[in-house]
Order: structure tokens, then C-alpha cells, then sequence
């Protein structure tokens, strides 16, 4: 999202829509968030011992996809493998597998697994900074679910592009394509996704400082996800709705929502989105002229920042405790 009003206090939280599907033997299946040499498992991050077992086995079956010249199965493989990558927090293992995948299954002429393995690829290289190589995957990926009629997948890579716009720090196009979306959702029933999109428009109006609007997105969407009975993007939804009210200096309404999403985040122990949002109420009572109670917010924040190792957390808190410092001893 494009920097907001406050940046270097507030934290804001996007939704992002970004869909990895996994490859089944029959049919690619939905999943949160895909040449023929067997891949060497080597990773630059460390897995956990139990993923590290789950990714040897599978190229154990990977080997005999090969060695049998069964091309499906290496792609069900490769995927596989590229997914446990990339849902562990190592998007370049993944996309190095996506890749391969994506090569087998255009050879197969499969449009479902190829707009799985263009829409994986699109979300790894997103993961990893790289937008215009993600734009590029996602408008492959897109032509391919439309023609399929998939609307649930169409959608969900419609709102993957309007996110990446939003991190080329291009509004227009991302709320283009976020209301692409919506009314494919809509048609499907997919409240999350809705509410996802909801969000995203929210930040879209938020950044063109259009408040009316940015509060009627956000509202939609915090009703969308607690009809959906989503606590983590309720919270963030009312993250969402108190940093407008704060921004646009109608502070004392911004407590409640603060509130109410910091007592789901203690329900559900997400320990970033607390520190986030004890962060913005901080920010919330120095704006109010509470310096100490927003300091002690502040100090709340920073160590869990330092726990989860949110190092963009850990700056924002700093610098806002920082300033409340600066500002006591100028007085």
C-alpha cells in the first residue's frame, strides 16, 4: 500500500488475497495462500525437522515420477514440494519448484494445473519482492481460470494483482482490479474473499485520503469476516478501521475498535497483531496527549516486535518511543 499519513507511527494491515493452490492427483485443491532432474531438497532457510521429513519423502516420489517418465506425477511432486516451501517461509525454494512444474504442465497442455503453476509462481515471487515478474505470472494465470470457470481462483488472482499494483504504489490500478473481484466472490459466496477484497479497497481510499469511503470498506469488510466467523481479519479489519479514525483526527472513536481487536488477537495468541495493535493505540493516546500512556503502549509493543521477528515492528516502535522522549524533554 502506498505509505499513509503517519507512516512512521502507524502500522496499517493489508489483506492480502494471495492464493497458492496445491496440485492434487485429480484435481488442484484450495489452499491459503507450482527439465525433469530430481530436486536436491537444499534450502536457504532451516525447516523444521518434520517438514524437512514431509519434502524427502515426496522427492523420494519425485525420483520415481522420473525414472518412470510419468510426467502428472512430477508435477503433483514438484508442487508439493514447492508449496512446503514457500508456506515455510521460503518463497525462493518454492518458486525454483513452481518453475519446473509450471514447464511439465504446459508441455501436458493441462490448463488447471498450468493456472495452479502460474499462480504459485506469481505468489512466490511475490513473497520475494519481485512484482512485475508476479504481475507477470497472475495475467497469465488470469485468461486460464476465466476460461475454466473457476470464479473463486479468477477472483482471487484478481485481488493477487490489485495487491501487487498496491505495492507499485499504483491505487488506481489496484482498486480496478479489487472491484473486479468483489463481484466474483460475491457470486460464489466466499465471504473471506470478500471481505479480503473489502479490505484492500479500504487501503485504496484510504491512500487517496478519501475517509467516508475507506471507513464504509473497512466496516464492510469487519462484518463480512465475523459473519465468516474469520477472528484474524475481523481484528484486522478493526485495526484498519481505527487507524482511518486516527488519521483523520477523530482519535477518541479509534480506542474501541483498537480495543476490541486487541482483545481477538489475545483470544487467538497472535502475538504480531497485538504488538500492532498496541502500537496504533499508543500512537492513538499520543495523539490524545496521553504521552504516558502511550509510552507504556509503545514498550508493550516493542518487545513482542522483537519476538516474532517483525524487524519493521521493531523500527516503528523505537522511533515512536524515541519521539515521545524527544518531545518530554523539550517541554
Amino acid at each position: 500500500m502506498r505509505t499513509p499519513v503517519h507512516a512512521s507511527r502507524w502500522i496499517f494491515t493489508v489483506a492480502i488475497t494471495v492464493l497458492v493452490c496445491s496440485l492434487a492427483v485429480t484435481a488442484p485443491a484450495h489452499a491459503q495462500e507450482s527439465s525433469l532432474a530430481p530436486a536436491t531438497g537444499t534450502a536457504s532457510i532451516q525447516l523444521a525437522p518434520e517438514v524437512r521429513v514431509r519434502i524427502v519423502g515426496i522427492e523420494a516420489n519425485l525420483k520415481a515420477a522420473i525414472d518412470s517418465n510419468d510426467l502428472r506425477a512430477q508435477a503433483v511432486a514438484l508442487d508439493a514440494i514447492g508449496a512446503l516451501y514457500f508456506t515455510h517461509g521460503d518463497p525462493a525454494q518454492g518458486l525454483k519448484h513452481f518453475e519446473r512444474m509450471r514447464a511439465i504442465v504446459h508441455k501436458l497442455d493441462e490448463p488447471i494445473a498450468e493456472a495452479t503453476a502460474l499462480s504459485d509462481i506469481g505468489a512466490a515471487n511475490f513473497a520475494l519482492g519481485r512484482n512485475e515478474e508476479a504481475l507477470d505470472a497472475f495475467k497469465q494465470a488470469l485468461p486460464l481460470w476465466h476460461k475454466i470457470g473457476n470464479s473463486d481462483h479468477e477472483a482471487a488472482i484478481l485481488g493477487d494483482i490489485g495487491e501487487v499494483f498496491r505495492a507499485l504504489n499504483d491505487q488506481d490500478e489496484a482498486l480496478h482490479f479489487d472491484e473486479k473481484a468483489l463481484p466474483l466472490y460475491e457470486s460464489v459466496g466466499n465471504l473471506n474473499g470478500q471481505a479480503a477484497v473489502l479490505n484492500n479497497i479500504g487501503l485504496a481510499y484510504y491512500a487517496s485520503k478519501d475517509k467516508k469511503k475507506a471507513l464504509d470498506a473497512f466496516q464492510k469488510a469487519r462484518d463480512m469476516y465475523h459473519s465468516g466467523m474469520n477472528l484474524s481479519g475481523e481484528a484486522n479489519a478493526l485495526n484498519n478501521i481505527g487507524g482511518t479514525y486516527n488519521a483523520f483526527g477523530q482519535t477518541k472513536k479509534a480506542l474501541e475498535p483498537f480495543q476490541q481487536a486487541l482483545a481477538i488477537q489475545r483470544q487467538l495468541d497472535d502475538k504480531k497483531g497485538e504488538a500492532t495493535t498496541l502500537n496504533n493505540m499508543g500512537t492513538a493516546y499520543s495523539h490524545l496527549g496521553d504521552g504516558e500512556r502511550a509510552l507504556a503502549l509503545y514498550k508493550q509493543a516493542l518487545p513482542v516486535f522483537k519476538a516474532v521477528g517483525d524487524q519493521r515492528g521493531v523500527e516503528t516502535a523505537t522511533r515512536n518511543i524515541q519521539q515521545l522522549d524527544r518531545d518530554r524533554r523539550g517541554r
